[in-house]
């Protein structure tokens, strides 16, 4: 039985190692120890707020900290000193941050109120947050201020269902206080130092509501993020009045509240912050709500009587906005004065709201979505990439009278099991936790709750840090045996002679499996894999043929430990993949997944990635097919349709290689644009002028499709330029760099590279051996790019060669040309993709390269 593997049978096993034992229970009494001098110690929880990238150089952080922290202003000194924030909260902070390119942004709401008695306190922090590394998008209203001007002239401030009634009157003294009200935002921030730009209209388009009812009130339709990527992109803080537009061009006012919420769905920040005078949503009894959980609360809060006008509609609102974002968002509302201690400190501030999650209780798995467990079990298995047989799972919850407890999100779980087969215990065994390590603190609460409202005990080795801190957190205390953490609920009492007996039994050590490592079965087959290798990674390839989807098959099939579970191709429909590729050796027979059907298709076959290698614009339906399913697959998209997405990763990985670690969404970068890229990047902060771009691509990359661009007829002893402004890698190129480039593609009559031709005027005058030590240093320890000193590199010394080779420097004073080779199909597509599904999925990013350097 479980029991008696997780327990020792011999009842006399005396506990002869120390024991370390931290309960939240101050009436509880700390074990004594008969054979050994008792050790009291205090654990101290680490903070997690959030998810640790490691940082490869963490004093050079701290410092870093440090003198942010000399350097900022007093009134952010006093700020933070109220908000007991810790050096190692910041420092946890920032290996999120400074490891991460992409713009971490911060949505913040701002209350009229605010800005009327509190904005010095509002500047600060704001001007902190950018320091910090963050990007914040202020969002602000004006009621107080509105109210006051609506007196002034006799007109009357009337309100439906919270939203304010906006005749032709209301709406033009409206215009006239919000632009007046932004303007004293971005002064104030101008002022402190914090580069900012107005955006009074143009971010928010609506149609009416009901004219008749609201008058000049809108209902936002669509959000135009253009104007919001510009300022952030150039490092200004967007400050956004609530005002929307028609697409005929008439202004409609649009609450505050519902116009920041809306932002928040259309960007998915990474914080969502309201600022009012109340620090936080009060109650019926004028108190302050720390939680409010939408899942569990919302039916009822919506039933008080105190819950009307403008309360009720922010209810309403964040549970429309939560709803549409992942389900570890939150909104947090707080004042200004405690705003730092909501995004550094670990226990914030004011009220805090949630989607929440319900925790299911059932013997039965015919209570829950079978699918959706099955997905939960496979993903938390990240080594273990087997079919999970649920109905073997199911008998044996039967047979072993055991529980399952799961999440409504199905995002964590665990089984617990009675402690005697007769029932005379009220204790249980947790045999399992189902969690993933990324969702830990947002299921912290709820675990705790769910724990600690039954009598479980639970065993771990600490191998997991992060994992062994959580089980700190929610449980009411722990001990350590024989190498062993053993923790309990608070529903324990742990001076029982029962409990004492139960410690004084070792943790078993026999190696027997858990119920779910019983039911996990290769395809095909139903046996215990305790000691079976993991199986391979499965991916799937959508656009499976041609010259880069050629080199794509060949080199997963050649994988190690990944395998080519679908290659789909509508011309090839039924064919075997040899057909299309004699070199493969394979009896992979092609599919035809369309956007309908990729999520069952991932179901199906286990599908942990995706490659998208299809033309442009053809990738979206996919993806929302995807989107829109429970399951979650790496994407490393080929297209050039994400690479202006800021939730997309920009997927380099020689300069954003641990951001790709911890992404799912990736933009595979440009043939073209991954040798500009890479040439221009570490000169991107010194160039005095725009770089102009010379580049021969062979004509492969005119794809297979008969075109002029891949004509040899018309290529013979020929070049063709084409689309020589406003190509798509120069765009791609100027995002990513965040400065503009000139680009002009030309095509050569050989079939496969490129070479680019790129001219620099620099602010400083530098020697070639100073741009080669540059480059050197840059990329060093970089396997795929070679750096040449006085060798101009060719085409045909780079072609079918999974490296960027850069070189032939050549100077005049502040000019500097570099010349740089690749090969279009592979480092430019084919081989940047397979770093980028490597690193998405935890394999080591040369795994199927490596063996083909030369």
């Amino acid at each position: 039985m479980l029991t008696n593997r997780l327990l020792n049978s011999s009842k006399n096993v005396l506990i002869k190692n120390r024991l370390l034992v931290s309960t939240t229970n101050n009436n509880k009494k700390v074990l004594q120890q008969s054979s050994t001098s008792l050790a009291t110690t205090t654990i101290t929880q680490s903070n997690y707020l959030f998810k640790n990238y490691y940082s490869s150089n963490i004093n050079d952080q701290i410092k870093n900290i440090e003198k942010l922290i000399q350097q900022r202003p007093t009134v952010i000194k006093n700020s933070l000193s109220s908000a007991t924030i810790s050096f190692n909260e910041l420092n946890k902070y920032s290996k999120t941050v400074q490891l991460n390119e992409k713009k971490q942004i911060v949505l913040v709401k701002i209350g009229g109120g605010v800005i009327e008695d509190n904005i010095s306190s509002l500047i600060g922090s704001i001007n902190f947050l950018r320091k910090m590394g963050l990007s914040p998008i202020v969002v602000h209203g004006g009621g107080p201020q509105l109210n006051a001007e609506l007196a002034a002239a006799g007109e009357v401030a009337d309100y439906v269902e919270g939203l304010r009634v906006t005749p032709p009157s209301v709406l033009a003294i409206a215009q006239r206080v919000f632009l007046r009200e932004n303007l004293k935002i971005v002064e104030a921030l101008e002022s402190s130092g914090t580069p900012c730009r107005p955006i009074t209209q143009g971010v928010y388009q609506a149609t009416p509501l009901d004219p008749a009812v609201y008058g000049f009130v809108g209902n936002v339709t669509k959000i135009l993020t253009d104007s919001l990527a510009s300022c952030i992109s150039g490092g200004y803080v967007p400050v956004v009045s609530s005002l929307a537009m028609t697409e005929q061009g008439q202004v409609l006012n649009i609450n505050a509240d519902v116009a920041a919420l809306e932002l928040a769905k259309a960007i998915n920040p990474l914080k969502i912050v309201f600022l009012n005078t109340t620090a936080g949503m009060k109650d019926g009894d004028g108190k302050v709500m720390q939680h409010i959980i939408l899942d569990e609360q919302y039916a009822e809060l919506m039933k008080q009587p105190w819950v009307k006008h403008g309360t009720k509609l922010k209810l309403k609102e964040f549970k429309n906005c939560l709803d549409h974002l992942p389900p570890s968002t939150s909104i947090t509302i707080t004042s200004p004065d405690l705003l730092m201690k909501e995004l550094f400190a670990v226990d914030g501030s004011g009220t805090t709201v949630e989607k929440g999650q319900v925790m299911l209780k059932t013997s039965s798995i015919d209570e829950v979505d079978s699918d959706k467990l099955t997905h939960l079990l496979r993903k938390t298995l990240p080594n273990n990439r087997y079919h999970i047989n649920i109905s073997g799972f199911k008998q044996e919850l039967k047979n072993l009278k055991a529980t399952l407890h799961i999440n409504s999100h199905y995002t964590g779980g665990f089984v617990s099991c009675p402690l005697s087969e007769n029932g005379d215990s009220a204790i249980s065994i947790i045999d399992e936790f189902y969690l993933d390590d990324s969702n830990l603190d947002s299921s912290e609460l709820l675990f705790k709750k769910a724990i600690n409202n039954g009598a479980y005990i639970w065993k771990d080795k600490g191998s997991n840090p992060a994992r062994a801190n959580w089980f700190k957190k929610i449980s009411a205390g722990y001990t350590n045996l024989k190498g062993e953490n053993i923790y309990w609920s608070q529903q324990i009492d742990i001076d029982t002679q029962q409990f004492q007996s139960l410690l004084t039994q070792s943790m078993s050590r026999d190696g027997s499996s858990t119920i779910l490592s019983r039911f996990i079965s290769a395809p095909g087959h139903f046996h215990i894999i305790q000691d079976k290798k993991p199986t391979k990674q499965r991916v799937g390839l959508i656009g499976a043929r041609g010259f880069t989807g050629g080199h794509l098959v060949r080199l997963i099939t050649n994988h190690p430990t990944m395998e080519l579970a679908i290659a789909s191709s509508s011309t090839n429909y039924g064919k075997n993949i040899t057909t299309e590729f004699p070199q493969i050796k394979s009896d992979l027979i092609f599919s035809n997944v369309k956007p309908e059907s990729i999520a069952q298709f991932t179901k199906d076959h286990g599908i942990d990635g995706w490659f998208m290698a299809l033309p442009d614009a053809i990738s979206k339906p996919y993806i929302a097919g995807l989107d829109e399913s429970l399951l979650k697959p790496v994407i490393v998209d080929l297209s050039a349709d994400h690479r202006f997405n800021d939730l997309w990763t920009y997927g380099n990985p020689e300069t954003n290689r641990e951001v790709i670690k911890q992404s799912r969404l990736i933009a595979n970068p440009g043939c073209y644009a991954t040798g500009m890229y890479l040439t221009l990047k570490p000169f991107a902060k010194d160039l005095a002028t725009t770089p102009s771009c010379f580049g021969i691509s062979g004509y492969s990359g005119a794809g297979s499709k008969p075109s002029e661009k891949n004509d040899p007829n018309r290529l013979r002893d020929n070049i063709l330029p084409y689309k020589l402004v406003q190509h798509t890698h120069e765009s791609e190129v100027g995002h990513q760099l965040g400065t503009p480039i000139y680009f002009m593609p030309h095509v050569g009559q050989f079939f496969q590279g490129i070479t680019l031709t790129i001219s620099m005027q620099l602010k400083q005058p530098l020697t070639v051996d100073q741009v080669y030590e540059r480059y050197q240093k840059f990329y060093q320890n970089e396997p795929l790019i070679k750096i040449e000193k006085s060798i101009i590199p060719e085409v045909r010394d780079n072609a079918n060669k999974h490296t960027v080779t850069i070189g032939g420097f050549a100077v005049n004073g502040n000019h500097l040309v570099v010349v740089t080779t690749l090969d279009n199909l592979l480092k430019g597509a084919a081989t940047q993709a397979l770093q980028n599904m490597n690193l998405c999925l935890g394999i080591d990013e040369l795994t199927g390269i490596r063996n083909e350097l030369k």
